[in-house]
């Protein structure tokens, strides 16, 4: 009775701890996000946040119908951009959800007990409760994502481990690690600030399902989880490849089941119906090659159903037999397939792979497309970047990893292959170390999760075996009274306990040996019967030296040695805890300072004089306020989302990049010589935009300007795709290339001695406070032009009445456009014989040659 009262009293101790730990998990999640928001407010952060919050605030003034149907004419000036069909929604209504939802809650204070403050210090003297604006919600969605994500690898490590003291401790590293605190500080409303949740919630669902036979429905809240992150980012191609490749891996580790099959039916039905749903996806579950995989895997799981269903209905077949009628179905299913691939192939229904896509299966750091290499987060990660981003959890995870293969459980073989591939493509591109934050933290609380059970095992053990011994104790007393009593001379006997063991030792063998004399020939009946009296000779030596045998059986060796195991724990502990104190402090203290490091929202920034700097935030606020509505402003794309979102003006490009010949036709107009450029810029826009003064400025952008503008106008550098003569000389003066051209001038007008703008071209209007943004007003403006892009006869639409209406280029640009090659890369193999440029030539005969590119 007792020592159940223990027992329970343990698991509800046991499960309190974690519980107070996960708490601290989730609340440090939340709070080492807002070191932003406590030192420059509640402000959007970066470009493409900038575009995601417009994108809400459309989205709460006009309902979702219009969201769908949005036809933005001040982006991508004079094309415009549907909306609505090319953006990931989930984030937007999700913030518009909360934001509706706070409108229902009254407003009311709450002053915590002194004691909570002091737990946690980012708690205030006064918590105040009720509607939030709009800005607000979308500054702290991240951060409360944050906590979300954090309990999701809880969750899932414990369903891999079914140990909460592994699961807590994951908890506890996901909540701070800086792979994750890179895309979800507060005010970085972006993508991936939900995703990551998305991501973590969908796998954990998706290995719970597949815990007993029983378990398969879970896999419906699994496919609608992943349709949620399907809405959220892009990234949704590797959620759907994991499971698909992990649900694949299941039939050669001999756990495919109808339970199995069940799950990944019901959860690739409902993930798919859902995904096809979203505008932006629509049918390319089904089309596109980066997706084939899960969906062979799902006509493969019907097929290998199938056969088990016609083998079940079967007697006595044989594994011939079944091994035949398989390769049957399978061939029959693979020729078909082959017909419907040969039949659709030359139409073009399967879209070619991304060069986002193809750069993770390529040995280079180069895609063929400048674009996406012009993305420093597109490059290839190093192994600093692990260093930075998973700091010691990189080393502590490989050994969880290793303990995952101990014991082979659905669960676990899927934390086995989301490592694998989460190493792999982390590898190819920096940006994806942000799917390398939850495995990194399941593995690392698997890793000392194990280890702390393994010696609090040993520790808790030591007072039940005392315990327990006494109450064997006194029960062998009382037996021995009741039943002998014995001198010192006396023989030996076995304990009641033992003469119980002993008797069911006796009838197991037996029992086993009539089975197995009932099935097999006389031969193995004789060896029995050798095997039976060996074992009753054994037996009788065993009585007779009853103590020594009850010394040396496992469960009284395992009692007797507890003491020693107790105390070798006890100095493991110990151990870790001193040589392991430093190392967990350096990690707290890492991830606090990548924290602070990343609550820059780079429109404000922190001076070394410890100010703060808004010239960024000042030069937009100071188009909105000192410029015509109408106005159009012509700036390297990276700052279009910003011009839109905090200048409300029109801009030529932005960080969608969805159109590579626009975006080369803007990099024209920069780095052509003045009298050139002028000539197209007039007919384009009222203002010119250029980040000045360092910090990543448009001349230390300017070579990759150069490179995607070449890939679609050649003539801008002839012969030299890669633009080595527009730069700089190692003296820091610049190239005659550079020198001449726009950007250049923009940048250094008035600042470098004998470099001006042409009066007659550029009009100096603004230039910040620090010198890092400049803003020009561009002479002699055709208005011909901008009356007639504006005129709606000039759209051009799907249908007529549609909201799907783009614009056109002005009449006087006509030659330009016409002159332009359209972008054809690497990955374009499905396009027949359109030229490729000269950009991605050069790399694909670098690459021949062995080259480094």
């Amino acid at each position: 009775m007792l020592a159940a009262m223990l027992a329970r009293f343990g698991r509800t101790l046991k499960f309190m701890v974690a519980l107070m730990f996960l708490t601290m998990a989730l609340t440090k999640a939340y709070s080492i996000r807002l070191y932003s928001v406590k030192t420059y407010g509640p402000l959007i952060h970066e470009f493409d946040p900038w575009f995601n919050y417009r994108a809400t605030e459309y989205l709460a003034e006009h309902g979702a119908d219009r969201f769908f149907k949005w036809f933005d004419h001040m982006s991508w000036y004079p094309l415009g951009r549907p909306v609505g069909t090319t953006i990931y929604p989930g984030m937007q209504f999700t913030a518009v959800w909360i934001w509706e939802t706070l409108k229902m809650v009254p407003k009311f204070k709450v002053k915590p007990p002194d004691y909570i403050r002091q737990s946690f210090p980012f708690v205030k003297n006064v918590l105040r409760f009720g509607p939030m604006s709009l800005n607000d919600v979308c500054v702290y969605i991240p951060a409360w994502f944050g906590s979300v994500a954090t309990l999701g690898v809880f969750l899932l490590t414990h369903e891999a481990s079914r140990s909460l003291s592994c699961a807590t401790i994951a908890a506890l590293v996901m909540s701070i690690i800086p792979a994750h605190l890179m895309r979800s500080i507060a005010g970085g409303y972006d993508n991936e600030s939900i995703a990551v949740s998305a991501i973590c919630f969908t796998f954990y669902l998706w290995v719970r399902s597949l815990r007993t036979k029983n378990s398969w429905p879970i896999a419906a809240l699994a496919g609608l989880c992943y349709v949620y992150m399907v809405a959220a980012w892009g990234g949704y191609i590797f959620v759907i490849n994991m499971i698909g490749v992990h649900a694949a891996a299941l039939v050669p580790l001999r756990m495919f089941n109808s339970s199995t099959y069940k799950a990944y039916t019901l959860f690739f039905i409902i993930g798919t119906l859902g995904a096809t749903r979203i505008p932006v996806v629509g049918w390319t579950p089904l089309k596109s090659l980066e997706q084939m995989g899960p969906l062979a895997v799902f006509i493969g799981y019907q097929l290998l159903e199938y056969c088990d269903a016609q083998l079940r209905k079967r007697k006595d077949v044989t594994w011939k037999e079944a091994a035949a009628l398989r390769v049957k179905v399978f061939s029959t299913a693979f020729i078909a397939a082959c017909v419907v691939v040969v039949l659709l192939w030359p139409t073009g229904y399967f879209g070619p792979l991304s060069s986002r896509i193809r750069g993770l299966f390529i040995k280079h750091t180069r895609t063929g497309n400048p674009l996406v290499d012009s993305v420093a987060e597109h490059q290839a990660a190093s192994s600093g970047s692990y260093w930075q981003y998973l700091h010691y959890a990189n080393g502590l995870s490989k050994l969880g990893f290793l303990l995952c293969f101990l014991k082979w459980t659905p669960a676990r073989t899927f934390v086995i292959g989301y490592g694998l591939v989460a190493s792999y493509f982390s590898l190819k591109m920096v940006r994806l170390l942000i799917i390398c934050g939850p495995i990194a933290s399941i593995c690392t609380g698997i890793a000392l999760g194990t280890l702390l059970d393994l010696c609090l095992a040993q520790i808790v053990e030591l007072p039940w075996s005392l315990l327990t011994d006494a109450e064997d104790g006194e029960d062998g007393d009382k037996k021995e009274g009741d039943k002998t009593k014995e001198g010192p001379g006396s023989p030996v006997t076995p304990t009641s306990e033992s003469k119980k063991k002993k008797k069911k030792d006796d009838d197991e063998p037996k029992a086993e040996e009539k089975k197995k004399g009932a099935q097999k020939g006389s031969k193995k009946k004789a060896a029995s019967m050798a095997n039976s009296d060996v074992l009753k000779a054994f037996e009788d030596i065993r009585d007779h030296y009853a103590q020594w045998w009850t010394f040396l059986n496992k469960t009284v060796l395992h009692r007797r040695t507890a003491p020693v195991r107790a105390m070798a724990a006890i100095l493991v502990l110990a151990f870790v805890a001193q040589v392991g104190r430093r190392p967990a402090k350096d990690f707290i203290q890492h991830a606090t300072s990548m924290a602070q490091g990343m609550s820059s929202p780079q429109i404000v920034f922190m001076s070394q004089g410890r100010y703060i700097v808004d010239d960024y935030k000042v030069a937009y606020e100071w188009l909105k306020t000192s410029t015509p509505e109408d106005a159009r402003v012509m700036a390297w794309w990276d700052y279009g989302y910003q011009i839109t979102g905090i200048g409300n003006r029109t801009s030529i490009a932005d960080g969608n990049t969805w159109n590579h010949e626009h975006i080369a036709t803007l990099a024209r107009c920069l780095v052509l010589p003045e009298k050139r450029a002028y000539k197209i810029i007039r007919h384009l826009t009222d203002y010119m935009l250029v980040w000045a003064g360092g910090r990543g400025d448009d001349l230390a952008k300017s070579p990759h300007m150069c490179r995607i503008g070449t890939s679609v106008y050649p003539d801008i550098s002839p012969n030299d795709p890669t633009c080595r003569q527009f730069g700089f000389h190692q003296d820091r003066t610049p190239t005659p290339m550079m020198a001449k051209s726009v950007v250049y001038k923009l940048c250094s007008h008035g600042k470098t001695p004998g470099v001006s703008v042409n009066p007659a071209y550029f009009k100096e209007v603004y230039t910040s406070k620090h010198g890092f943004v400049r803003i020009y007003k561009v002479m002699n403006v055709s208005q011909e032009s901008k009356d007639w892009v504006a005129n709606p006869e000039n759209k051009v639409c799907d249908a007529p009445g549609s909201w799907y209406c783009s614009g056109q280029y002005p009449k006087p640009l006509a030659p330009l456009i016409k002159k332009r090659k359209d972008f054809a890369q690497l990955e374009d193999f499905n396009k027949g014989s359109k030229e490729k440029n000269a950009y991605s030539v050069h790399v694909e005969e670098t690459l021949r040659r062995g080259g480094n590119l």
